[in-house]
């Protein structure tokens, strides 16, 4: 069981003690990530005293950071196959279930989306318009954060919001053109009659 000293936890968030370290937090992430007992981003997280929030703005705002947390992924996945080739090669009685294997199996579906639909997270800034909330979901995409279904979905959830964004967008510059329009014909008949004659009679 993890151990929480609670109060030392909330004096940390409070103070805002936990600053980026290019050197010690790239580290961290390698060394977090490629560990069997860990190899998560809630592991890192713990450890650094961070949420999970700040590990994306993290990632957001330090191409190091994230560079090495790509990097540590696919060290993690080659650990986890590397360990599926040795159960592999194990021979057990038949008819007897390994556990050993289904832990394995388990680690592949809740880190890696092996078999299953696992959650996903998103790495989105939610003041953002749809246009750079797509691009974001296409970053998070090629760093391997989904599978294909889950891209598949994402993408099309994203191109409704998209065009919905874009009507709304086109409709307001509609609007601010019926605005100048009828700002500008005030100004023709109210204090301009003279120069909106000329251009009357010119026409």
């Amino acid at each position: 069981m993890l151990k929480v000293d609670a109060l030392e936890i909330y004096k940390t968030v409070r103070d805002k003690r936990t600053k980026y370290d290019e050197e010690k937090h790239c580290a961290m992430i390698i060394r977090t990530m490629s560990n069997h007992n860990k190899g998560t981003v809630s592991s890192f997280c713990v450890e650094a005293g961070i949420s999970e929030n700040t590990f994306y703005n993290w990632m957001k705002n330090h191409e190091i950071f994230q560079e090495c947390y790509g990097l540590s992924k696919m060290m993690a996945r080659e650990n986890w196959e590397e360990e599926g080739r040795e159960i592999g090669r194990e021979v057990n009685m038949p008819g007897t279930h390994s556990h050993k294997f289904e832990y394995w199996r388990m680690i592949g579906w809740s880190r890696y989306g092996v078999g299953k639909n696992s959650r996903i997270r998103l790495n989105l800034d939610t003041t953002e318009s749809p246009n750079k909330h797509y691009e974001q979901l296409l970053k998070q995409a090629a760093n391997g954060d989904f599978t294909a279904g889950e891209i598949k979905q994402l993408m099309e959830a994203v191109n409704v919001g998209l065009n919905a964004h874009q009507v709304f967008m086109l409709q307001e510059e509609i609007n601010q053109l019926k605005s100048d329009l009828a700002t500008m014909s005030e100004n023709a008949n109210g204090d301009n009659n003279f120069a909106a004659k000329g251009i009357t009679q010119k026409d």
